[in-house]
């Protein structure tokens, strides 16, 4: 089968726009944020929506005056990058504001020169796997209903409810990998059941 038209590619996946749940909203998360004097983590496991929460701030912040800047820490990320990034956000002054995805990649021993040089920005907002340094400003879940919607938005078409729920227990909540076993799946390649 080909892959054209599979509409679970990663460049569909980015276009995808973080979906609060019921009672939450991007005024309530601002609000939080405001309330912690924007120095906050958003917190959740792997592939439950706190980059793409994360990428969906800068507009938010710009209409507040900000200037935000995002710096990534991928997986693969050096030593070396780690101990010049204090230098990097030092160079960001008020009305600047950094995002920082991937922060749970920091030992303590980087962890606190990067909190320091932070402190000139007008914010520091982080992505983490689970509460630690920063108050939490934000804790992302993910359920049934919410990859329901988004197979909906992609596909055009929703799962039924035991395969989403057995999706979402097989892959422990994991939407990143849930999508590249559907993306492996609309293209005819067999996938184990990791």
């Amino acid at each position: 089968m080909s892959t054209s038209g599979n509409p679970f590619t990663r460049e569909r996946l980015r276009q995808l726009a973080y979906r609060f749940p019921p009672g939450a909203s991007w005024e309530s998360f601002l609000e939080k944020l405001a309330a912690q004097e924007y120095c906050a983590a958003i917190v959740g496991s792997l592939g439950s929506g706190k980059t793409t929460l994360l990428e969906g701030l800068p507009p938010h912040l710009e209409a507040l005056g900000f200037e935000p800047i995002l710096f990534r820490l991928e997986g693969d990320v050096s030593m070396r990058e780690k101990e010049r990034l204090p230098e990097r956000l030092r160079e960001v002054k008020r009305p600047g504001f950094i995002l920082l995805d991937g922060a749970e990649q920091l030992s303590t021993r980087h962890w606190l020169p990067i909190r320091s040089a932070a402190s000139t920005a007008a914010g520091f907002v982080v992505t983490v796997h689970r509460t630690s340094r920063l108050p939490t400003a934000f804790e992302c879940e993910t359920s049934v209903s919410l990859l329901q919607s988004l197979v909906e938005e992609l596909a055009g078409a929703s799962l039924p409810r035991d395969e989403a729920e057995t999706l979402l227990a097989r892959k422990h909540g994991n939407l990143r990998a849930i999508f590249d076993d559907l993306h492996d799946r609309w293209s005819g390649v067999e996938t184990t059941a990791a």
